[in-house]
């Protein structure tokens, strides 16, 4: 992933990634996003490309502190959260990454 800004492309690729990490079609809440009650599929991608964004500033404010998707878990889907009663985010990181390599071998 880039040091700098983030293309809507890349931040797409993040957000799909997430999609299928947090359960794709079959998940109850479509991204994972439980930060706020969501409507629709269309507004829980809003949401996750916001959090993307806004994340990837901050991670290049902070001086780039290891991977971007490390970074992002932390706040995305933190280990230990209290939602995570399951202790499935230990898993989150791992997840999101493998399917973007997956992805990304696609693309070639």
């Amino acid at each position: 992933l880039p040091a700098s800004a983030l293309t809507h492309a890349e931040a797409e690729r993040i957000c799909m990634a997430i999609y299928r990490a947090e359960g794709g079609a079959k998940a109850k809440v479509p991204f994972g996003i439980l930060s706020i009650k969501v409507k629709n599929y269309a507004e829980a991608k809003r949401v996750c490309m916001n959090t993307v964004k806004a994340n990837h500033k901050r991670w290049v404010a902070a001086g780039k502190p290891g991977d971007y998707v490390t970074y992002l878990a932390k706040r995305y889907a933190p280990v230990g959260a209290r939602n995570d009663l399951n202790n499935l985010n230990k898993h989150w990181t791992r997840n999101v990454k493998s399917i973007l390599e997956e992805m990304e071998k696609q693309r070639r």
